[in-house]
């Protein structure tokens, strides 16, 4: 039986650049059935679980039974924020009905329940699932080799889990980008952390942690940096504006991947990167 994906978009993923576009198109192209949980409210990233715990759960439990409640059988979501406080919140109710009780109190309200314990992926696993490698040797298969794509996974998508991927070393979106048939970069600031959401209230202090990506990945050759969050894709494209030297292309791991399988670039949101990548890509 087909797994039915329920889609939790997250606040940031309708305004971001691109994202939404490409992963529609990509979705549209592969076949993959994503569908966006109706009525969703914000998870309350990670920052709420250190104001008050079971709010936090309240908010992540309401988002799961609505996902139950629709049918689907795992939540996917392609922002690293509200990857890791799902699965959070999935692990801190798993062992406890005293407080899945109390949960249920507060959503029945709304007429909702958690029956069971939903699973939660990163839209980055169904992409890089090894069913769709030969979509990608169909398409520009051996063109894409010029291009030097380095991986951001940022802080919070292999940390504290380390079950899909190495907490400090992941691999997984290195190994997607040579599949597609980019040249994957290895670089040591592939897991550091860009700031989140402190660079938009304190981007003097946060430029620091930019600029170290950013300049790693120069340094070991890329052309490119691709994230997969609309935070981290933020902050590496709009804090490059005070750096020094030719900026870098910040674009979605998914619009590399509409790229890889021949789809026009005005169809996966490229012209909203900040960072034009248009001069990379004229090398294919």
């Amino acid at each position: 039986m087909m797994t039915k994906y329920g889609f939790f978009p997250g606040c940031a993923y309708h305004s971001s650049a691109g994202y939404k576009e490409s992963a529609e198109m990509v979705n549209r192209t592969l076949g993959i059935a994503l569908k966006e949980i109706n009525d969703w409210n914000c998870c309350g990233a990670t920052v709420i679980f250190s104001l008050d715990a079971f709010k936090a759960l309240v908010l992540a439990a309401r988002i799961m039974a609505l996902a139950e409640k629709q049918g689907f059988d795992e939540i996917v979501t392609g922002c690293n924020a509200c990857y890791t406080t799902l699965r959070k919140a999935s692990a801190m109710i798993a062992n406890d009905d005293q407080t899945v009780t109390r949960i249920n109190a507060a959503i029945s309200k709304e007429g909702f329940k958690i029956e069971r314990n939903m699973p939660v992926r990163h839209y980055l696993e169904l992409l890089a699932d090894l069913k769709w490698t030969d979509a990608w040797k169909q398409t520009l298969s051996g063109k894409l080799k010029g291009i030097s794509v380095a991986a951001y996974y940022g802080c919070q998508f292999s940390r504290p889990w380390a079950d899909v991927d190495h907490p400090e070393r992941p691999v997984m979106l290195n190994n997607l980008i040579e599949t597609m048939g980019f040249r994957a970069v290895k670089h040591s600031a592939s897991a550091l952390c860009c700031g989140a959401s402190h660079a938009v209230p304190y981007p003097h202090d946060c430029r620091p942690l930019i600029s170290r990506i950013i300049r790693e990945a120069k340094t070991k050759g890329a052309q490119m940096i691709t994230a997969m969050c609309p935070l981290c894709q933020f902050n590496l494209d709009n804090g490059q504006k005070d750096l020094a030297g030719e900026g870098m292309p910040v674009p979605y791991f998914s619009q590399l991947a509409g790229i890889a399988l021949g789809i026009r670039p005005e169809r996966l949101g490229i012209s909203k990167l900040l960072v034009p990548v248009r001069g990379v890509l004229q090398r294919i």
